[in-house]
């Protein structure tokens, strides 16, 4: 990027600290025997019982639900994403606001305009569900919410940042 109209200060300050991080995985996970086994669709409110403190972890991009139970240091009560695991974080994601209180709200990204812009929304998002099936696998599931997307009211684009978090 190009930071020469900044001071050096400046331009330290421009960078991203602390925030996400790559942890290496944890050796002797005790895994639920559920791991990784389908779950179908699901309704939210099922979705938050396998929270940070459940034996099986389970959150939502995009209504594709993955299992992160074999990284408790991240999404377990003392990781770092303890609030993400129970939740769909694709609100968070699309908004650029990668916090608690994104979660959960659900949108039709279809109705994002313009359509450059959707398209942008849209890519960013994507890289999101590519990241989780690399990192945790296949989807074990669909959130019951995305089943009929097209109901759902357009996202509040107001409250989005112009770029998303990745």
């Amino acid at each position: 990027a190009a930071t020469g109209q900044y001071s050096d200060a400046a331009t330290n300050g421009l960078a991203i600290q602390g925030g996400h991080q790559y942890m290496p995985r944890p050796k002797n996970v005790k895994l639920p025997k559920d791991f990784r086994k389908p779950v179908g669709v699901m309704p939210a409110k099922k979705l938050a019982e396998y929270n940070c403190e459940a034996d099986r972890k389970l959150l939502s991009v995009y209504g594709d639900i993955f299992d992160v139970s074999d990284r408790p240091d991240k999404y377990g009560p003392d990781g770092p994403y303890w609030w993400m695991t129970g939740h769909d974080l694709t609100w968070g994601f699309v908004s650029g606001k990668d916090v608690e209180e994104a979660n959960d709200k659900y949108y039709d990204m279809w109705k994002i305009a313009p359509e450059s812009f959707r398209d942008q929304k849209l890519n960013g998002l994507l890289a999101w569900v590519a990241f989780y099936e690399h990192e945790y696998g296949a989807a074990v599931g669909r959130l019951e919410e995305y089943q009929k997307e097209a109901g759902l009211k357009g996202p509040p684009m107001e409250e989005a940042e112009s770029c998303s978090v990745m």
